[in-house]
């Protein structure tokens, strides 16, 4: 399951980055908290769906869907 799946309400833990994202998108996430073992959840979706904010670490993260589907992750509701 990758983060671009969650829905509004749902959380989930991150496992790892995939590994076919972009040297500077990886860093990117690193650098904004995206590390195994994390919590994230769904904060609100965009009316036309993209992009998507999430909240990790008590803060608000927008992504484009392109960028969440590189979020590898286990749900939890």
């Amino acid at each position: 399951m990758n983060l671009s799946d969650l829905k509004v309400g749902s959380k989930g833990t991150i496992k790892g980055i995939a590994k076919d994202c972009p040297k500077e998108v990886h860093q990117r996430f690193l650098d904004l908290g995206f590390v195994a073992g994390a919590t994230i959840a769904v904060h609100s979706i965009s009316p036309l769906k993209d992009p998507i904010a999430y909240s990790i670490y008590n803060t608000i993260i927008s992504l484009r869907k392109e960028d969440a589907q590189m979020v590898v992750l286990d749900a939890e509701d």
